[in-house]
């Protein structure tokens, strides 16, 4: 509602963008004011958060069942491997093109169909988390059922099954993906997004349906090595390419904090009103950039949360921000509160984790594939922390 406000051509209270003015003037013809700098941004911003809303909404009613949520994380998670996939051959091949959309501009870091290896970051990070929660049920559910007069070579083999091996291939590969795209950030993100994992396995908010001790640390601890080898043998592979950016540019690039100086100042002259939805780059011209790298383009604010008060002002981006503060609640509390299925909100918290942690220093939320792909994975948590019903399909599997 406010974006649409903020489209509206008039000059109420004096709000109007004073870009107008500076329009009126080199054009020499009056102009229909408005709060927004560039009103097609703001209608393509209004477009792409009425899709958010509308595909929300619909995953969290398709959702409520535990046997359709988990179809949707493993579409997600097949998906993503086969992206995953893609991008390895590609960066292998040295592939100048991604796909047929055109050249690609990181030939030396796995980007896959994204542009950006920091969005690729993100995305795979979201993706590896999933996979990771998924194979820690399924190690979690073989370990339970098993009795303790079975022998440890058939209980090896049920780990060795193809159903398990389904799960663990798509992790492995997931995490290789992360940590050959190179971005610290997204790398530092998704490694602490796993740690925060691994606390709900082990800690006293323990994500097991059933606290039985053999069970329940035999296959947490199980998991735990897994994991722990598996990202452990990918640090050693991409260590030199991230320590290498380490050295190079440190763990923040100076123009990030200088461009924040500039969106500051911008938040400060348009504290209420906004610039507009989406029209940060239109503003940025009128303000100082002459400390910042020439080459590059500079149409986002790399962090996610200063572009969305600079675009819609303090009051709206509060509401804006509230959403998702009460999905993660849900999550929280679906995690404190019911004993089945505690691994779907516990996928909203992790997978959250990796982005309120990347928007801090990047947009990776911003694109659309990441944005639709991380609402699957918190709205599939609320739904399972909002829904009462039990699956007839398997809810002791998934739980």
């Amino acid at each position: 509602m406010w974006i649409s406000i903020q489209l509206v051509p008039s000059d109420f209270a004096g709000l109007s963008n004073p870009i107008w003015n500076y329009s009126e003037v080199l054009l020499q013809e009056e102009l229909d004011g408005r709060m927004t700098s560039n009103p097609l941004l703001s209608k393509l911003t209004l477009l792409r958060l009425t899709t958010y809303v509308v595909f929300a909404w619909l995953i969290i009613q398709f959702a409520k069942e535990t046997s359709s949520a988990y179809v949707l994380l493993l579409a997600v998670i097949y998906s993503a491997t086969a992206y995953a996939i893609y991008g390895a051959l590609a960066l292998a091949s040295g592939d100048p093109n991604i796909l047929w959309f055109g050249p690609r501009f990181d030939t030396t870091n796995l980007t896959a169909t994204f542009v950006n290896r920091n969005s690729a970051a993100t995305y795979f990070g979201i993706s590896a988390i999933t996979a990771t929660t998924l194979f820690y049920a399924r190690v979690r559910k073989l370990v339970q059922t098993s009795s303790t007069s079975e022998p440890f070579l058939h209980l090896l083999e049920k780990l060795a099954s193809l159903k398990t091996a389904s799960l663990l291939g798509p992790a492995i590969i997931l995490w290789g993906a992360v940590f050959l795209t190179n971005s610290r950030a997204g790398i530092a993100s998704s490694l602490i997004a796993l740690l925060l994992f691994l606390f709900l396995c082990l800690g006293p908010f323990s994500i097991s349906r059933k606290r039985r001790s053999r069970g329940v640390s035999a296959s947490s601890i199980l998991v735990v090595l897994v994991v722990a080898g598996v990202i452990g043998l990918l640090l050693v592979q991409s260590g030199n390419a991230i320590g290498l950016r380490l050295i190079q540019q440190g763990i923040s690039d100076s123009y990030r904090l200088q461009l924040y100086q500039t969106v500051l100042q911008m938040i400060g002259d348009y504290p209420l009103q906004g610039v507009g939805a989406g029209a940060f780059p239109t503003m940025l011209m009128l303000y100082p950039t002459s400390e910042l790298p020439g080459e590059l383009t500079w149409d986002k604010a790399h962090n996610s949360y200063l572009e969305a008060i600079v675009g819609l002002g303090i009051p709206a981006s509060i509401i804006l921000f509230a959403v998702f503060i009460w999905s993660f609640s849900k999550c929280l509390s679906g995690l404190y509160s019911r004993r089945v299925r505690k691994l779907y909100p516990a996928i909203g918290i992790c997978s959250s984790t990796v982005v309120v942690i990347h928007s801090t220093v990047d947009f990776s939320i911003e694109i659309q594939a990441v944005a639709l792909v991380y609402i699957v994975m918190l709205c599939v948590g609320v739904a399972q922390s909002l829904s009462t019903r039990n699956s007839r399909a398997g809810s002791s599997v998934r739980g």
